[in-house]
């Protein structure tokens, strides 16, 4: 099938004949017959066929020359992108030393008789550690808060419990997991010996079955936890199985943990975990605390990230000839992005020699010694530098080539990537080769990221914003654009004079920018990984528990380094004269108070259910980085309504209506700082919206 063609210039006869009809007047004005029998007119008619027929041969031109004309402007069609998916390996039965999984472990969903095997690749190695329990503790972490405010906290001080590790297991030795009266806050704290980050551990606790009677299972008051550093850095634990039905009866509890950090509580260093009673305890909680009688934990697996691609090791490209410009091709394709300290060329000579070969994106900046070579990603062809012939009749080499007769191999590559790679969860179910005491594995979360290579389309729509700002900045778009290309910055914004509405007032302490004549003011937002914007199932009235989806201040903050990187990328761009003031917006917290009706008869974990999905759309439709009308973040100086929350919150599923919603100005660190919203709340230029700590009642 061949290429389609692209229409460079889509006149045909009729247009150039009536095109050169309307010329007439003007360049011939003494010229009147403009019949089809004037013998002009069919001259005329003759070179309009002519370009008629010359216009169809220039839309042949291939998409390949469109390629080399981008490339030749420095655009290239980006490659496939690879999904990535968190696959977790289980053992099949615990064991004694650690084991290692290697990196570049293959894992595959089914193949079918319709589709291929879709295949992942582990992207670093995982240690499977056998735990070691040091400490278990008995405390509450509301009254270790409020000592360590005051400066006092220790485990004495706080209340804390030590459990003697050697009495467990012994006829007639139990105590209690929480306190004798459970209330909110109280926790059991376990302390291992080293890091188990990303692992699956088996909990097997012997418990009394009295001390749960009346606790729901399925949804049971206290939440799993693993200490990650930071300030009060408390992750959640997905709970994969619970044998216990929350701690009714002796079984066993699988847990999957996430990273890890070493830290220091009751005066003991270590690797902890928790199980922490949440607010749900004072409606359907504990009436008196579960005992533990017995406890053992096993490493059951680990969880590490794999990426939608299939690795080629050492593989051979061809024999070198030695002069410049050499061309091999690779079996397999189209090849993702390279590593440059592991995807390297190797170039072995008859006497043993080998030469390694990096990559470059070209050879412009490579000298005749320099061992490069490219790499064009969608046909897999590897280059190695060229020659060319100088003005004063020199040859100047771009790169050294490979010695003659030298075998050269590429020493890893991966091919694969593409949106096919977005498969559905646990769907990553077929290991590609044996792995010593692994008896299966999945991926309990769907994968995400994987895109198709670039259209040449969408390559031809950038190169006007491209060549627009590629060697200056003057407009304010343009500082925008180039600001936005740093690693780093997610979005940036030009403040100029004339954006700030005449007469506006702000609330608070709100106030434009006054900017200078002959200064540039940019309002930059520092990016932030989805580590950073926590998940929605923590409890966002207790202190201790990270916030659903709300971003700590501190990493909104624009660091030295990243002001520095944009100041010098600026810099090369700027006009002489002008000056920069890179700053970082100026961010509005807002608090909600909603509250909400469920429809007639939804049951209580339903209205739960429904909470925690309207406490969900806030926190994305009120963030910098997920929020607003499109999704991209929450624009620039755009003003929220509170109308637009009610029906924010009438569109989440299973609310019926949206009764009363209120908008307060929060300063985070300052709760004595509060004003409330009326109506509206305008933004002066600088400024974005980011969510404080939101509160969502729902009512039946």
């Amino acid at each position: 099938m061949p290429l389609p063609t692209v229409n460079l210039d889509d006149r045909r006869f009729d247009d150039i004949l009536e095109e050169a009809r309307r010329l007439i007047p003007q360049y011939c004005p003494e010229w009147t017959d403009h019949n089809a029998s004037d013998p002009g007119i069919a001259i005329i008619e003759i070179f309009a066929w002519m370009t008629d027929l010359l216009l169809y041969r220039v839309n042949q031109v291939p998409d390949k020359l469109l390629i080399a004309f981008l490339e030749m402007i420095g655009v290239q069609l980006a490659p496939p992108r690879a999904a990535v998916a968190p696959v977790t390996l289980y053992l099949s039965a615990p064991q004694d030393t650690p084991l290692v999984i290697a990196a570049g472990t293959e894992v595959a969903t089914l193949r079918t008789e319709v589709n291929e095997a879709t295949v992942f690749s582990t992207e670093r190695a995982g240690v499977i550690r056998p735990p070691t329990l040091t400490g278990l503790f008995t405390a509450n972490t509301l009254a270790q808060v409020r000592l360590e405010s005051e400066g006092t906290a220790s485990a004495e001080t706080a209340g804390a419990v030590r459990h003697d590790l050697a009495q467990l297991g012994l006829p007639g030795h139990r105590f209690p997991i929480f306190q004798p009266e459970p209330r909110p806050g109280d926790a059991l704290f376990l302390q291992l010996a080293d890091d188990h980050s990303e692992h699956v551990l088996a909990l097997s606790l012997g418990v009394e079955l009295a001390g749960g009677a009346g606790v729901n299972p399925n949804h049971p008051p206290y939440v799993w936890e693993a200490w990650q550093g930071g300030v009060g850095r408390w992750v959640p634990c997905e709970v994969e199985y619970d044998g216990t039905h929350a701690f009714n009866v002796s079984g066993e509890l699988i847990l999957r943990l996430p990273a890890m950090r070493e830290g220091a509580f009751f005066d003991r260093r270590g690797y902890w975990l928790r199980c922490r009673l949440t607010n749900e305890q004072m409606h359907a909680g504990y009436k008196v605390s579960p005992d533990l009688e017995t406890l053992q934990v096993d490493a059951r697996g680990i969880t590490v990230p794999a990426r939608h691609a299939t690795v080629v090791m050492n593989e051979l490209l061809g024999q070198s000839t030695g002069v410049p410009g050499q061309r091999f091709r690779l079996l397999h394709g189209p090849v993702l992005n390279l590593d440059p300290d592991r995807d390297v060329v190797e170039a072995t000579t008859a006497e043993g020699d080998t030469l390694v070969f990096t990559p470059v994106i070209d050879f412009s900046e490579s000298g005749p010694e320099d061992r490069h070579f490219t790499l064009d990603t969608t046909s897999g062809e590897v280059a190695f530098g060229p020659s060319i012939l100088q003005p004063d009749g020199s040859v100047y080499r771009f790169g050294a080539a490979p010695p003659p007769d030298a075998a050269v191999r590429l020493r890893r590559y991966q091919y694969g990537g593409g949106a096919s790679g977005n498969v559905p969860a646990r769907t990553l179910t077929v290991l590609k080769s044996s792995v010593p005491y692994v008896a299966r594995v999945t991926n309990h979360a769907p994968a995400a990221g994987g895109r198709n290579g670039q259209q040449l389309e969408d390559a031809l729509h950038r190169v006007p914003s491209l060549l627009r700002t590629r060697t200056r900045a003057v407009t304010a778009d343009d500082y925008e654009f180039l600001a936005a290309q740093v690693p780093g910055v997610a979005r940036a914004r030009c403040v100029t004079p004339n954006m700030a509405v005449p007469g506006q007032t702000y609330p608070g302490s709100l106030r434009a920018l006054n900017v200078p004549a002959g200064q540039v003011t940019l309002a930059l937002l520092p990016g932030v990984s989805l580590d950073d914007l926590i998940g929605p199932d923590s409890d966002v009235t207790d202190p201790l528990s990270p916030l659903t989806g709300r971003i700590a201040p501190e990493r909104l903050t624009l660091s030295a380094e990243l002001r520095a990187a944009a100041q010098e990328e600026l810099d090369l761009r700027r006009p002489v004269g002008t000056t920069l003031d890179l700053r970082a917006p100026q961010y509005v917290w807002v608090s909600v108070t909603a509250t909400i009706r469920s429809y007639p008869g939804a049951s209580r974990p339903a209205r739960e259910d429904v909470r925690r999905r309207a406490m969900q759309a806030l926190y994305g439709y009120l963030n910098p980085f997920t929020g607003g009308p499109d999704g991209r973040g929450w624009p620039f100086g755009r003003t929220l309504s509170i109308s637009e929350l009610y029906g924010l919150l009438r569109g989440v599923s299973g609310v019926e209506v949206a009764e009363d919603v209120q908008v307060v100005l929060t300063e985070p660190g300052q709760p004595q700082q509060r004003e409330t919203v009326t109506g509206s709340l305008p933004l002066p230029p600088q400024a974005l919206i980011v969510s404080d700590v939101h509160h969502v009642r729902v009512d039946h």
